[in-house]
């Protein structure tokens, strides 16, 4: 038996995902503040077909602390994935949504 493939689906998830100029500015505006805190030290941004992601490191040779993915959906659309290492912590559709994430908890002190 045939087995029908969708070409323009297939063609159209290996098209590579870009970050747009102000996704790219609210990440870097995220890691500078955490660069400044002393938690970050080194950052890396990976583009590839089906996904764009900005990975942040405490030391160069260290493990990925940190990755926003930004991933298209096979339905079509955007779809933002923050990871803790390899442990996903947060989705959303818009980056804010999934940046939120990073926002400081109060916590009480004694």
């Amino acid at each position: 038996m045939a087995t029908l493939i969708d070409l323009e689906g297939y063609r159209r998830s290996l098209k590579p995902i870009s970050l747009h100029p102000n996704e790219l500015r609210e990440l870097m505006n995220l890691y500078s503040r955490h660069v400044m805190a002393g938690e970050w030290k080194d950052y890396a941004i990976d583009f590839q077909p089906g996904y764009a992601s900005f990975t942040m490191f405490k030391h160069t040779f260290d493990a990925p602390l940190y990755s926003v993915v930004k991933i298209r959906r096979r339905s079509g659309g955007i779809e933002w994935l923050v990871f803790k290492a390899k442990e996903r912590v947060k989705r959303g559709n818009a980056l804010k949504d999934a940046l939120t994430y990073f926002d400081k908890k109060l916590e009480l002190i004694n």
